[in-house]
C-alpha cells in the first residue's frame, strides 16, 4: 500500500451553532480525530495541524497524514503443545480454535520453543488498512466523545448532532474519501457567506481550504477571526470595553465580522452603568464604550458586531440602536420601581424563595449569615452592628425586578439601593462585596465587613448543605461548594485572618439548630473539604504536595499561621543539614509506631548510659528551652533554625545507640526520648513526610 502523505480536510457544516458551545465542539471533535488516528496508527503531523470553526462548521485540516497504516507482521501465540494435541496426536478444540482465530490450517501453525515449552505458534503478515477504510470509524468515535448536553434529531434520523448537518467535506489531499456521515455523503463542497458568497465553492486540495472560504466571506480561522473583531472594535472606538467571555461569544456568532459604532440616549446614563454593560452584553452582545478611559463608567455609545459587510451602514446603525432602546428602557423602568421600596422592605419575600428544602429559603439564610455575622464580628474586634446589617440586607436584592431580568447584578444592585435607602455606605459596599470573589482570579472584598459577610454565607452554605445530604460527587457541585471552599480559604488568607477554620463552621452549625442536626463528624468532613481546596491553593502557588502536607500535619491554628509554617518550611529545605533531619524525623516515626510498648512519659537520666544519648538528651533540653518563646510568636523560620543544630548528635545517636534494647527499661526511655525529640519539630511541621 502506498501511504504518500497529504493534508486532511474534514468539515461538518450545519445550521448555526450554540456560540458558547463552538469552541469546546471544535476542540473536542480535533482531539477526537488525532487521537483517532494515533490509535490507528496513520503517521500524521499533528503539530503542524489546524482546527477551523465558524457559527455553520466545525473542521480541521490535518498536515500530512498517511493514506493508511503501514503493513504489520503480527505474531501469535497460542495454545501449550501439550494442550493442542490429545494422546494420539488429534488437534484439540483449543488447537482448532487458535488455527481458525488467524485463518489457519492447525498443520499449517509453527511451534515456538520456550523455556516453559513448546506452544503453537503464528506469524502473519497483516495488510494495514487504507485511510479511507479508517477515517468514517475514527469520526463517529469522534462524534460520540463530543459535549453535547442536547443533542438534536432532524428528519427522520436516527442519529443526533448538536444542529442539523447540511454538508459534508472529507478530502485527502485533492481525493474525496467517499462516505456517509450524519445524513450527508463526503464531497468537496463548502458553503460560503450567506449574504456575501451564498452557495456551494468547490475546495480542490485540503490545504486551499482557508482561502477558499476567505474568498467566500468565511474567516475560518477562530483565531484570526478573533483578532479581526478585537482590531475592528478599538479601531471604531478607541475606549472600547472589550469583556474576553463575550468577545469569544461574538467570534462565534460571526463568519465575515465588521465594527459599527453606535449611541443610545443619553438619559439611560442614569441607569447604574453596571445594569447597562448587563443589556448591551448579556441581551445584545455589543460592546459598551468607557466614558472615561478607565471603564469606571461607560458612556452612550457602543460597538457592535456585524456578520454583514453593508454598503448601507447608516441602517445597519439604526438597527442596532433601535433594538438596544427597548431594553434599557426595560432596564430604566426596573430601576424606577424597585427605588421606591426600601432595600430592607425586600426581606419577608425572601422568606418565600427556598434555598434548599431541608434548610430552608432564603430567608432563613440571611438570618443565619447575620448571626455567624455577628460571631465573626465580635471574634475580629470589627463593628458587630455593621456587619449586622449588612449581613441582613445582603440578599434582599434577589427580590429585585432589576435582579429579576440580570441575575448577575446581585449585590451591585444590592449597593445601589441601600444607598438610595439611606443605609451607611460601609454597608452598602459590604453588599456588593459579600459575593467576591465570583470566580477564579476575582479580588477577595476589601472592607472588614465585606470580608465577615462574605466568610459567613460560605460558611453557611457549606456546612447547611453537607448537612442536606448534598456534599459534592465526581463532576456533580450544584452548589458551587468547592468555589465557596476555594473563595473561604482565599479571604482567610490574602486577608490575613486568624480565624480557626473550626470556630467559623462551629458558628454556621449552631446557627443550623433548630432546622438540622449537625454533628461534630460532620463538620470534621467540612473541614477536611475545605482543607483539600487550601491544597490545591498552595500546590497552585508553587508549593509542593509534601510540604503542604508537612505543614497540615502541624498543630496550626488558622490560615495565617499555616501559611507561616509554609514559608518557614521552604526557607528550612534550602539548609543543607534539612535533608538528613527530615529523614531522621520518618525514621524516628517509623521507630514509635513500631514500638511494642509505649515510650515512658519523661526521660530518667540516671538511664542515659551512652555519652551520645546523654548529649541528645542535654541539646533537646537546650533547644526545648530556646524555641519555646519563639513558637509562642509564630517565629518559625527562627525556630527551625535553632532545630537545625540537633543535626550533629541526632547522627552520632543513631550511629552508636540501640534504640530497641533487649533491657525494656532502656528502650522505653530512649524511646521517650525520642518522641520529644520529634514532638519539638512537630510543633512546627510533619518533617517525617519530607524525609
Amino acid at each position: 500500500m502506498s501511504n504518500a502523505a497529504a493534508d486532511l480536510l474534514i468539515e461538518i457544516g450545519c445550521e448555526e451553532l450554540p456560540p458558547k458551545s463552538v469552541d469546546a465542539l471544535s476542540e473536542a471533535l480535533f482531539a477526537g480525530v488525532c487521537d483517532g488516528l494515533e490509535k490507528a496508527n496513520i503517521g500524521f503531523d499533528r503539530a503542524a495541524s489546524r482546527r477551523y470553526s465558524s457559527p455553520r462548521r466545525l473542521a480541521m485540516v490535518l498536515s500530512s497524514v498517511e493514506a493508511g497504516q503501514p503493513d504489520q507482521v503480527q505474531e501469535r501465540r497460542g495454545p501449550a503443545v501439550d494442550a493442542a494435541f490429545d494422546a494420539d496426536g488429534n488437534p484439540t478444540p483449543a488447537a482448532q480454535g487458535f488455527a481458525r482465530s488467524v485463518g489457519m490450517e492447525v498443520g499449517d501453525l509453527q511451534r515456538m520453543e520456550t523455556d516453559k515449552g513448546a506452544w503453537l505458534y503464528c506469524k502473519q503478515e497483516v495488510k494495514g488498512r487504507s485511510l479511507g477504510e479508517l477515517v468514517y470509524e475514527i469520526l463517529e468515535g469522534a462524534l460520540r466523545q463530543l459535549p453535547i448536553p442536547r443533542p438534536m434529531r432532524w428528519s427522520d434520523h436516527e442519529f443526533t448532532f448538536v444542529r442539523p448537518v447540511h454538508w459534508l467535506v472529507v478530502l485527502h489531499g485533492e481525493t474525496v474519501l467517499d462516505g456517509e456521515l450524519l445524513g450527508q455523503k463526503a464531497g468537496r463542497e463548502t458553503r460560503g457567506h450567506r449574504i456575501h458568497a451564498p452557495g456551494v465553492h468547490s475546495v480542490t486540495s485540503a490545504g486551499d481550504y482557508a482561502d477558499v472560504l476567505m474568498h467566500a466571506h468565511v474567516i475560518a480561522d477562530p483565531e484570526a477571526r478573533k483578532k479581526r473583531i478585537q482590531e475592528q472594535a478599538s479601531s471604531a472606538h478607541a475606549d472600547v470595553l472589550i469583556d474576553p467571555a463575550l468577545l469569544d461569544e461574538v467570534n462565534n456568532l460571526v463568519e465575515w465580522p465588521v465594527a459599527v459604532v453606535c449611541s443610545f440616549d443619553e438619559e439611560f446614563l442614569e441607569v447604574p452603568h453596571a445594569a447597562l454593560i448587563a443589556s448591551m452584553q448579556d441581551h445584545q452582545k455589543f460592546f459598551p464604550v468607557s466614558a472615561d478611559n478607565s471603564g469606571s463608567a461607560i458612556s452612550n455609545h457602543f460597538v457592535a458586531i456585524s456578520n454583514v459587510d453593508s454598503t448601507d451602514f447608516n441602517q445597519v446603525r439604526t438597527g442596532y440602536e433601535r433594538v438596544i432602546r427597548p431594553r434599557l428602557a426595560d432596564a430604566r423602568f426596573f430601576l424606577k420601581q424597585d427605588e421606591k421600596t426600601p432595600l430592607a422592605d425586600y426581606a419577608p419575600l425572601l422568606d418565600n424563595v427556598v434555598f434548599q428544602k431541608k434548610i430552608g429559603t432564603i430567608g432563613d439564610k440571611r438570618r443565619r449569615i447575620t448571626e455567624i455575622s455577628r460571631h465573626l464580628s465580635g471574634f475580629l474586634g470589627e463593628d458587630t452592628e455593621l456587619a449586622a446589617r449588612a449581613a441582613e440586607l445582603c440578599k434582599c436584592d434577589l427580590m429585585t425586578q432589576m435582579v429579576g431580568e440580570f441575575p448577575e447584578l446581585q449585590g451591585i444592585m444590592g449597593e445601589h439601593y441601600a444607598r438610595v435607602s439611606g443605609e451607611p455606605d460601609a454597608c452598602a459596599v459590604a453588599i456588593a462585596e459579600h459575593y467576591a470573589p465570583r470566580f477564579a482570579g476575582d479580588s477577595i472584598p476589601a472592607s472588614a465587613t465585606g470580608v465577615i459577610v462574605s466568610l459567613a454565607d460560605r460558611a453557611d452554605t457549606l456546612v447547611g448543605i453537607f448537612a442536606a445530604g448534598l456534599a459534592p460527587t465526581g463532576n456533580k457541585d450544584p452548589f458551587a461548594l468547592r468555589r465557596a471552599a476555594l473563595g473561604m480559604v482565599r479571604i482567610l488568607s490574602e486577608a490575613a485572618l486568624p480565624v480557626p477554620l473550626s470556630n467559623l463552621l462551629e458558628w454556621a452549625a449552631n446557627s443550623l439548630k433548630g432546622q438540622i442536626e449537625c454533628s461534630e463528624e460532620l463538620l470534621g468532613e467540612v473541614e477536611d473539604f475545605v482543607l483539600q481546596r487550601a491544597r490545591g491553593h498552595y500546590r497552585e502557588q508553587g508549593y509542593s504536595t509534601d510540604l503542604v502536607s508537612a505543614a497540615l500535619g502541624a498543630p496550626w491554628k488558622h490560615i495565617p499561621d499555616l501559611e507561616a509554617r509554609l514559608s518557614a518550611l521552604v526557607a528550612f529545605m534550602n539548609n543543607e543539614d534539612a535533608a538528613s533531619l527530615a529523614a531522621a524525623n520518618k525514621r524516628i516515626g517509623n521507630i514509635l509506631r513500631k514500638s511494642e510498648k509505649a515510650a515512658t512519659e519523661t526521660v530518667q537520666t540516671d538511664l542515659l548510659h551512652i555519652t551520645e544519648e546523654r548529649a541528645l538528651f542535654e541539646d533537646v533540653k537546650r533547644v526545648s528551652a530556646e524555641i519555646d518563646p519563639l513558637l509562642a510568636k509564630f517565629d518559625y523560620p527562627a525556630s527551625l533554625a535553632i532545630l537545625a543544630q540537633l543535626k550533629a548528635p541526632v547522627d552520632a545517636f543513631f550511629d552508636t545507640v540501640m534504640v530497641m534494647d533487649e533491657n525494656e527499661d532502656l528502650r522505653r526511655n530512649r524511646l521517650a526520648l525520642l518522641a520529644q525529640l520529634k514532638g519539638m519539630f512537630d510543633e512546627i511541621a510533619d518533617l517525617s513526610v519530607l524525609g
